[in-house]
């Protein structure tokens, strides 16, 4: 599977941070698929493959305007340094990427 496929069921998925959708397909729920960019191969804000998680649309618009710290504190609540909301989000990545796997798709990283 491509990693098209990959954000096209991220997108049926509820969010990581509420459990809310965004929007209503034909009686499905739907989110964005939000890229965790990091630096990476190609530099600063690289989008690696399989690297998204399912996010509302205004989790996703709060998290650009005021960065992944903010988003949580705003939506989760508690403290969250710019270390410990990048921690949070990248184990995000890594239980995606799990239950895609576990839905008996293939991951190629």
């Amino acid at each position: 599977m491509t990693d098209k496929a990959y954000r096209v069921w991220v997108q049926t998925l509820p969010s990581c941070i509420s459990g809310q959708y965004s929007e209503w397909v034909h009686a499905e729920g739907r989110n964005l698929a939000c890229h965790v960019r990091r630096a990476g191969k190609s530099g600063t804000a690289y989008k690696a493959e399989y690297s998204c998680v399912p996010m509302t649309r205004e989790e996703h618009d709060y998290q650009h305007q005021h960065g992944e710290a903010a988003c949580l504190r705003r939506f989760l609540g508690g403290e969250w340094t710019v270390e410990t909301a990048k921690a949070w989000f990248d184990e995000q990545v890594v239980r995606y990427r799990e239950e895609w796997k576990e839905a008996g798709e293939i991951v190629r990283i």
